[in-house]
């Protein structure tokens, strides 16, 4: 006898397709000190060439009478940091922030970080999905240098103090906020436009 696949309205049972995006439409911004909390965000794009996230794992290893001699690792901490690099962009206002920190130590080496997620959509238009904001510390920075005939090299890497808040967008109040000052970039680079939450639940155009 032939199988016969029941059908079933578990969305679990079935090969749920996700929406694989680009990169570049991830926006990173720089933005306020401790010290002064009216400093504006700066968008950390132009020269930009990667930015790779990294999550170091604190892991403590114990061996336990019911586990047949095996030793079980649990994870007590997590650093989460951000390699950027590209080209020195001279003039930029979020890399001469950073490239003027080189010299300097403790809390003047602290700045806000954020990352926006945004998704594109079928006609173009962009939704923000997920907005990740922290309080983290700028450090290796490389400001220049190379091969004479090549670009100045920027190099800087971010690491969260604590563990950054994250608001989905399950939360169109807090999104749109957030959004006010680190209002979408793509949309204006690409011609498109950004589908705003709010808090009716329908989008809005930006």
């Amino acid at each position: 006898m032939a199988d016969v696949t029941t059908p079933t309205t578990n969305p679990n049972d079935r090969n749920v397709q996700g929406s694989i995006q680009e990169n570049y439409l991830d926006e990173y911004w720089v933005g306020k000190t401790a010290a002064d909390k009216s400093t504006s965000w700066l968008y950390l794009g132009d020269g930009i060439t990667n930015v790779t996230p990294k999550y170091t794992d604190k892991k403590k290893s114990a061996a336990y009478y019911n586990g047949g001699g095996q030793e079980r690792q649990t994870v007590t901490g997590v650093t989460a940091s951000y390699d950027i690099s590209g080209d020195r962009s001279i003039g930029n206002p979020a890399q001469d922030d950073i490239a003027d920190m080189k010299q300097k130590t403790g809390g003047l080496r602290e700045r806000m970080f954020r990352k926006v997620q945004w998704l594109q959509e079928d006609d173009g238009s962009l939704t923000p999905n997920a907005i990740e904001s922290g309080m983290g510390t700028f450090s290796d920075i490389d400001d220049g240098g190379g091969a004479a005939d090549d670009n100045g090299s920027f190099k800087v890497t971010m690491t969260y103090n604590a563990t950054p808040a994250v608001i989905k967008a399950s939360d169109p109040a807090g999104m749109q906020a957030a959004l006010a000052d680190t209002p979408c970039q793509n949309a204006i680079i690409l011609g498109v436009k950004a589908n705003m939450p709010n808090v009716s639940g329908t989008p809005a155009k930006q």
